[in-house]
């Protein structure tokens, strides 16, 4: 019996995981077009949550030329790669902004690192979904400011921040792990999980300091790896204790 190709299986890890963030992250955005703060606030909402379904639409045929038994679909799917921010309709406008900052900002610096990569089908379709995140990207951080000018807009969404950031911290990989090295090796992926995390903390950071929103300054040996699940990339839910 033959081995599986460990860089095939991390190139359909990393199509998995970018393809149901951005299919969720659009699912669940959608739902707010019409709950938003404002009018212009709803339309804009809607052109970016659609924005999302498309690139997931873009990279999921992608699966197909690999070896994955599918289901592509992720409704039909009985396993997410997504991480827990995601996993339900956002309950509040907060975690809508939230995820709008933290998790597409996340899937876009690992877009960049895979741009002129050596995985030329995924790399074709890059430069023009970072086009489009350009203006998803304006979108978030102009919706975190107006929300923490809100009366308890800014409590609301540093607790979605402490909920969620070290988590997507988690989701650049723990330090030499074997997907994210087999990537690097073959020239798919620009950057190593520490160089991505760096760059994703230098996008989301100067957003949240001008927000005025703390937060832990995690080194990799602080992040919460005990609950680290490298195929789904999410961390698991904490284990129940049990009473004494």
């Amino acid at each position: 019996m033959t081995e599986p190709d460990p860089t095939a299986s991390a190139v359909v890890n990393l199509l998995l995981v970018l393809g149901d963030n951005k299919y969720w992250l659009g699912r669940h955005l959608s739902e707010w077009a019409v709950g938003s703060p404002s009018l212009e606030v709803g339309v804009a909402c809607a052109a970016v949550a659609q924005g999302e379904l498309g690139q997931a639409r873009v990279l999921y045929p992608l699966l197909g030329e690999l070896p994955f038994p599918g289901p592509v679909d992720p409704a039909e799917r009985s396993r997410a790669y997504r991480v827990s921010l995601l996993d339900r309709p956002f309950p509040t406008w907060p975690h809508a902004v939230a995820a709008l900052l933290l998790v597409d900002t996340a899937v876009t610096v690992m877009l960049e690192a895979l741009a002129g990569g050596g995985y030329a089908a995924l790399a074709r379709r890059v430069p023009r979904m970072l086009e489009e995140e350009a203006f998803h990207r304006d979108f978030a951080e102009g919706r975190v400011r107006e929300l923490v000018g809100l009366p308890g807009g800014r409590g609301q969404l540093q607790a979605r921040v402490d909920e969620s950031l070290p988590e997507l911290l988690c989701w650049f990989g723990r330090p030499g792990e074997p997907g994210v090295e087999a990537l690097r090796g073959q020239g798919v992926l620009g950057h190593d999980n520490r160089e991505l995390r760096r760059r994703y903390l230098e996008r989301v950071g100067p957003v949240l300091d001008a927000a005025g929103i703390t937060r832990d300054r995690l080194d990799d040996q602080d992040l919460p790896w005990h609950r680290w699940n490298p195929l789904q990339r999410r961390l698991d839910p904490p284990a129940a204790t049990t009473p004494a």
